[in-house]
């Protein structure tokens, strides 16, 4: 009896699982393509509100926006403020400038009120420079003749001043200068030395009455950078000084001469001529007069 073979009914419907494949695919490509269309305003507005503080110097005020969102519509184009001209940058560094020169001569002002009484007799002198605040102390009220061992009334001298060194950010330089005349001291070869070690003597008081010591650094410069001349004994007494200098972070190459700072009530006529000379500048430093040869003095 003959066998019949059930033949299989062939299946034409398989395209039908590829195409639905791709239809998956495509409608999620164009959900991406789509979401990343979509233009959140909130982003642009916080950028370029971001650009104009950076391009001003000026700080922007916060406020809330709403970034979590888009349009929800077609892309379109987003108003940004125009950034900021060269004119308009310039005018924010000279913002800057002013405010720290504000600050330097409100600092001078008050170094002026507190050795008033010195300032007075012209034994102190105050100055505002290029280079920023210097602090002009005659010999006589720090060190006996010859000598750079602080004297009995030095501590409450400096006191004064590093109550308000203590509290800045800036850089202080501790200068030590003397006249010309010969030292007749077994412990000094030369003006050079002196002018160093009066300097490091002022420096660590200023240290032991709560000055940052890495805000310090000393400086010798010995009789080469006299205010007076040191043919009369006015002059010799006007050169030997230490001047504890405030740095301005902005402070040029060379050096200025300055405008005097008087406490409230000193009139012009009573500050010595010896206030308006100009300070060395501070490139040099005690290295160098160390390395110098001995100079006769």
């Amino acid at each position: 009896m003959p066998r019949w073979r059930q033949q299989e009914q062939e299946n034409h419907e398989r395209w039908l699982v590829s195409y639905a494949d791709f239809i998956t695919l495509l409608f999620a490509f164009f959900v991406v393509m789509y979401s990343i269309s979509s233009v959140n305003e909130g982003k642009y507005k916080v950028l370029s509100r971001t650009l104009v503080a950076a391009f001003t110097g000026q700080p922007s005020r916060a406020v809330p926006l709403d970034v979590g969102t888009g349009t929800g519509g077609p892309p379109r184009l987003v108003d940004l403020p125009p950034l900021p001209t060269a004119g308009e940058q310039a005018s924010g560094a000279q913002r800057a400038h002013q405010a720290l020169r504000d600050r330097l001569a409100q600092i001078a002002r008050e170094l002026a009120q507190r050795l008033g009484p010195q300032v007075r007799l012209g034994q102190v002198q105050v100055r505002l420079t290029q280079q920023g605040v210097a602090i002009d102390i005659h010999d006589q009220l720090l060190f006996a003749s010859g000598s750079a061992d602080l004297g009995p009334g030095a501590q409450a001298l400096l006191q004064q001043v590093s109550q308000v060194l203590a509290g800045l950010p800036y850089q202080f330089q501790v200068n030590g200068y003397t006249d010309d005349r010969p030292i007749h001291d077994a412990r000094f070869a030369s003006n050079w030395q002196l002018s160093v070690m009066r300097a490091l003597s002022v420096l660590n008081m200023l240290v032991q009455q709560g000055v940052d010591p890495a805000q310090l650094v000393a400086a010798g410069y010995g009789q080469y950078h006299p205010v007076q001349s040191n043919a009369t004994p006015q002059g010799r007494a006007a050169n030997r000084r230490v001047s504890i200098v405030i740095l301005s972070p902005e402070q040029p190459d060379g050096s200025a001469h300055g405008v005097v700072v008087r406490p409230p009530g000193m009139p012009a006529a009573a500050v010595s001529p010896a206030v308006a000379a100009p300070a060395p500048s501070t490139a040099s430093s005690t290295a160098s007069s160390i390395s110098s040869p001995t100079q006769p003095s």
